[in-house]
């Protein structure tokens, strides 16, 4: 991989990972990203992402269910909402204690 194909691949796992983040996604809402086709394009590009080995690259990635649901215009819609935000954020948080939770129960059995 050349360096410049290596800033791309850097670049775009790192913004893929972004997308974790419920108030960046409001952000980019309130900004009009999703209003510009060009940036619905990326979306979609990045879609290659969900798929080996780019997958295996990803500390986040609850981040792939959130670009999928971005191809959605009406679940674009809802980020304006902040209660769709805190909803957002309360299923990252039940799916982390259900993690940790799943981690202790398998280390107490060991």
């Amino acid at each position: 991989m050349d360096e410049a194909d290596r800033k791309r691949f850097v670049l775009e796992l790192e913004f893929v990972q972004c997308l974790s983040n419920p108030d960046y996604l409001q952000w980019l809402e309130k900004e009009g990203y999703y209003k510009d086709p060009s940036f619905i394009r990326y979306l979609k590009y990045l879609l290659y992402w969900c798929n080996p080995p780019y997958s295996s690259y990803l500390s986040y990635p609850h981040c792939l269910r959130l670009l999928k649901a971005l191809q959605s215009p009406s679940f674009r819609a809802k980020l304006s909402n902040d209660e769709a935000i805190q909803t957002i954020r309360d299923q990252q948080s039940f799916q982390w204690v259900s993690i940790q939770t799943q981690i202790f129960f398998l280390e107490r059995v060991s």
